[in-house]
């Protein structure tokens, strides 16, 4: 027997089967998706192209399961956070998808701000207050007015495939319109955006469950479309940092998992909701009754990393393949599309600092890949202040598998990286599956192995790397006035480009 995880990611979907009797990967396909910018802060994916992606993805790995004698018995989902699409009565897409970068939220969360109050938003939702969350995105997209209803993407897939939309605890969290300790939708924020966006209601949104809940069978016409049988159990996943948790091997108090994707995001467990969080910037949210995770990272990751290699016309892995051997006297803010935790700030701007004349593309490079692990120990220096143990880190996605990157990370970060191994969100999502349907998932865990792969900080550069860190700090400090100001003037022309079409 088989349970299959769903990765549905921003750039792309990835279905593996793994196997119940000793977790190993048996079957694996990949989809690309492709991002559209249309307008200036709007992000979209093709809903139709993710669908197809999904259903061609798991069609692949459930025939390759199935051909040594596994077949699969679930499936379950780590869910892209934030993005969310309108569809009509039976549950088809009316418009693209508005991806966790799209900015047109942004308004509509500053009036609820005014309104309501951050830090009431936070007590309902344990998430700052931030554009990114799909309900602002709904409320701002008046040309959604017709919908039926609104769906992220497991919700929207679950429910072509069962007939009945539901999410997971996390991924409504990712909404900003669930209250966290209830565990239901907030009709106090709903009511406040409802003044503004009388289409955003209760009705409109799905049934919310924990993760690892059993939402039904698939239809014999989905069954046909993914090559599986009928009935075969489609469970709530979750949100994918923590299906990453979950597959990296994460647990509370003794391990927390960093993801390296289009967004780095430490993921820190623990038994129940962490207190004192309101003014932090970081996220919580429930998985499970007996699992909740705090998250927290940068806006552009991964982007940044693909920003930088277009910009010098080279392709990611050649860039970030040759790194400069010594740490160079360069800083990066990596705010290409806004700060992440602990700032949260939208209007924040990239900043390159300490270029001459004899700089160069590997040294660029290299203080690229630092800026992640700046933010790291940014982010890591204020969990340990509020009492949050984040204890040993394992590291998943892409990013783990350049070792010259992680040393470079790690020394940046002043920690210890140890990669968690491949497809980490994936397998968090099978095990959540397996769950649903009452099976051991214990041999779908990660195993911790020797330190092989382990990248600790060069003692040789320890001083250097702590002057660094110190001065990261200061540089965003130091220019948050001008990236505001730019952020403003370049909101004003676009409007005034806008009303001269």
């Amino acid at each position: 027997m088989s349970v299959i995880g769903l990765d549905l990611g921003t750039s792309g979907v990835r279905a593996v089967a793994f196997s119940l009797s000793d977790g190993a990967a048996i079957a694996a396909e990949s989809r690309p998706l492709t991002l559209h910018r249309p307008a200036t802060g709007t992000v979209e994916l093709d809903a139709a192209e993710v669908i197809a992606a999904a259903e061609h993805a798991v069609a692949a790995v459930a025939e390759r399961a199935r051909l040594v004698g596994k077949a699969p018995r679930a499936l379950g989902f780590s869910v892209l956070g934030e993005a969310v699409v309108p569809v009509d009565v039976t549950g088809s897409p009316l418009a693209p998808v508005a991806v966790s970068m799209d900015t047109r939220g942004e308004p509509v969360a500053r009036r609820l701000g005014e309104r309501l109050g951050a830090a009431r938003f936070t007590r309902i939702t344990a998430q700052p207050l931030h554009g990114m969350f799909s309900g602002f995105k709904i409320a701002a997209s008046a040309n959604w007015d017709g919908a039926a209803g609104f769906r992220c993407m497991g919700d929207l897939l679950a429910q072509r495939w069962t007939g009945t939309a539901v999410i997971d605890h996390s991924q409504a969290a990712r909404t900003g319109l669930f209250d966290v300790d209830t565990r239901v939708w907030s009709t106090e924020i709903i009511d406040e955006l409802a003044r503004v966006a009388p289409w955003l209601t209760l009705e409109s949104l799905p049934a919310v469950v924990a993760g690892g809940t059993r939402l039904g069978g698939l239809t014999p016409a989905a069954a046909d479309r993914l090559g599986l049988v009928p009935g075969v159990a489609v469970v709530a996943g979750a949100h994918d940092q923590a299906a990453a948790y979950l597959g990296g091997g994460g647990r509370p108090g003794d391990r927390s998992v960093i993801s390296f994707g289009s967004s780095d995001c430490v993921t820190v467990g623990s038994a129940s909701r962490p207190e004192g969080l309101e003014e932090t910037g970081f996220a919580s949210y429930p998985v499970d009754d007996a699992l909740w995770v705090t998250l927290a990272g940068t806006a552009a990751g991964g982007w940044a990393l693909e920003w930088f290699a277009q910009t010098v016309g080279r392709a990611v892995p050649e860039v970030f393949g040759a790194l400069a051997d010594e740490p160079p006297a360069l800083l990066v803010l990596p705010y290409l599309a806004g700060s992440g935790t602990l700032d949260n700030d939208p209007d924040a701007r990239g900043v390159i600092h300490g270029l001459t004349l004899e700089t160069t593309v590997p040294q660029l490079a290299r203080a690229v890949v630092e800026a992640s692990g700046f933010e790291f120990a940014k982010i890591l220096d204020a969990l340990a202040a509020r009492g949050i143990a984040a204890g040993a880190l394992s590291v998943t996605g892409s990013g783990a598998r350049n070792a010259r990157a992680l040393e470079c990370r790690a020394d940046a970060a002043g920690v210890a990286l140890r990669p968690a191994g491949a497809d980490s969100s994936a397998r968090g999502a099978a095990i959540l599956a397996a769950r649903g349907i009452g099976l051991d998932a214990e041999p779908l865990r990660p195993v911790d192995g020797a330190d092989d792969g382990l990248s600790e900080p060069a003692p040789q550069h320890a001083e250097w790397y702590a002057q660094q860190r110190s001065a990261y700090r200061e540089l965003y400090d130091s220019t948050r006035a001008l990236a505001h100001r730019l952020a403003q003037s370049q909101t004003q022309t676009s409007h005034e480009q806008e009303n001269t079409r």
